[in-house]
């Protein structure tokens, strides 16, 4: 039986559709493309729901978002994509909760930043005013980026060999760490490619007989496992820093960092499927 094939485009933010100071306004071209073909644009970040709702509405996407590096799925309720009455609400969005709770990563980190005296420090330790300057958020983002539901973004103050003796510490109570652009992320076993496997799942269970391509776009360690879970992988490089080398069927390099390499690869990916 012939399948319709239709492109589900998955994205991080950071250093990716977003340039260092958080603008899109390179990607608009791409952005506005997506839209005219009805292509679903899902954004995928260590970002809280607070945060990416407030991008949603200003991109103009009516999408899942995956929040706090794949520990939440977040659904428009008009979307009429997570039916229960029983799930969490945020605003308008319908919340799916995977891997474990941030009260939990808190109390197990904490606990050993006490005990072995590891050096770090981290959004539940900072108020508004240092997340902001840690950021470069404004203060209203800034308290939008400290309501975290299944993450805890550190910055790592001591040397290379206490932060991996941190991480066998944590690991050995369930608890992961994922280097990100700008911090360290401590979430449970949730990635990426389970918040992208949990979208694309909605979208097959709505329309059965659409086969989904899924396009996904990011530039760090943390999106590794996102990107080698799609059939075409787009790796924005680093201004400053190595590539990474996603194993995927299909594996894309933009020309430019950020937002516009986000842009032109994107373009030329829909150019095909127009």
């Amino acid at each position: 039986m012939f399948r319709q094939k239709k492109l589900l485009v998955v994205t991080d933010l950071d250093a990716s559709l977003l340039d260092h100071d958080y603008s899109w306004e390179a990607a608009k071209p791409a952005l506005a493309k997506l839209k005219s073909m009805g292509v679903p644009l899902v954004l995928n970040s260590s970002k809280t729901v607070y945060e990416m709702k407030d991008l949603a509405a200003e991109i103009g996407t009516f999408a899942p978002v995956v929040a706090e590096n794949g520990g939440i799925l977040a659904v428009p309720e008009g979307m009429g994509l997570l039916q229960d009455d029983n799930r969490s609400r945020t605003g308008d969005y319908v919340i799916e909760v995977n891997g474990l709770s941030r009260d939990f990563i808190l109390s197990v980190a904490h606990e050993l930043r006490e005990l072995e005296v590891f050096s770090f420090s981290g959004f539940a330790d900072w108020s508004v005013g240092q997340v902001a300057d840690r950021t470069g958020l404004s203060l209203s983002k800034a308290q939008r980026a400290k309501q975290r539901f299944a993450t805890e973004p550190i910055l790592w103050e001591g040397t290379v060999s206490r932060r991996r003796e941190f991480e066998e510490a944590l690991i050995a109570k369930g608890i992961r760490v994922l280097k990100g652009g700008r911090f360290f992320h401590l979430m449970g076993n949730a990635d990426k490619a389970d918040g992208t496997a949990a979208a694309l799942k909605l979208y097959q269970k709505a329309q059965p007989d659409v086969e989904w391509v899924v396009v996904a776009l990011g530039d760090s360690a943390n999106d590794l496992a996102m990107l080698e879970a799609a059939d075409i992988a787009v790796v924005l490089p680093h201004a400053d820093g190595p590539h990474i080398n996603p194993k995927a069927p299909r594996v894309v390099h933009a020309p430019f960092t950020a937002s516009k390499g986000w842009s032109t690869a994107l373009l030329s990916i829909l150019d095909e499927f127009c």
